[in-house]
């Protein structure tokens, strides 16, 4: 009985190989005539093993009992120092590709520069005016009125939230004064301009009646 010719169906093979022509297996896996490779052994080799870690590509023949043993004894770290042995541990808990500490790359260093410090409303500094942005677009509210922007300007001079109460605004005010009040510092009056706009929030929170 002849076998029929092969026709692909659809015009063009997509088999590795038409039908009755058996694929070769690779010769590594086909003990073939091999011996084993171990000493005073004389049993026919039944696999290739790669012959150490640092040798990966060289095969090395053996018997099933031999195989067993080699493979039980296997040490990827035999011939490392303790050193280069420890730094293939740490590279295998990232895939052994390089890792940096954050802004310790260029790439990092150039994004943190570009996001600037981080803010109250952007711990992490992402995409901070972008959010700064969006905030005065929708506008800031209090008891579900909508605070001016010199009302805003208070609560951020005194660094208070849009909802504080009135006792914290009154005790804000109280330290900032301290803070910046000549007396408090010897007589020295650099801090008199932070001083005004302090008095002059606390004026403006005062008469929208937030205290």
């Amino acid at each position: 009985m002849t076998q029929k010719e092969y026709k692909p169906r659809l015009g063009f093979d997509i088999r590795v190989k038409p039908p009755g022509r058996s694929k070769k297996p690779p010769a590594w896996s086909d003990p073939g005539d091999h011996s084993c490779a171990a000493d005073d052994c004389e049993e026919k080799a039944a696999c290739s093993l790669p012959k150490s870690p640092r040798e990966p590509r060289e095969r090395v023949w053996l018997c099933l009992a031999h195989a067993r043993d080699h493979n039980r004894n296997w040490n990827y770290f035999d011939g490392l120092s303790d050193d280069e042995a420890a730094k293939v541990r740490q590279a295998s808990q990232y895939g052994d590709r390089p890792t940096w500490s954050m802004g310790k790359n260029d790439r990092a260093r150039a994004a943190a520069n570009a996001r600037g410090p981080a803010d109250a409303d952007d711990a992490f500094g992402l995409m901070a005016e972008e959010a700064k942005e969006r905030a005065a677009e929708r506008g800031h509210y209090r008891g579900g009125k909508k605070l001016t922007k010199m009302q805003v300007g208070a609560f951020d001079t005194m660094a208070l939230q849009y909802n504080a109460t009135g006792s914290e605004i009154r005790r804000r005010y109280a330290e900032l004064v301290r803070r910046f009040h000549p007396d408090s510092n010897g007589g020295d009056r650099s801090a008199e301009q932070q001083l005004a706009d302090v008095v002059k929030a606390h004026t403006i929170l005062k008469k929208a009646q937030f205290l």
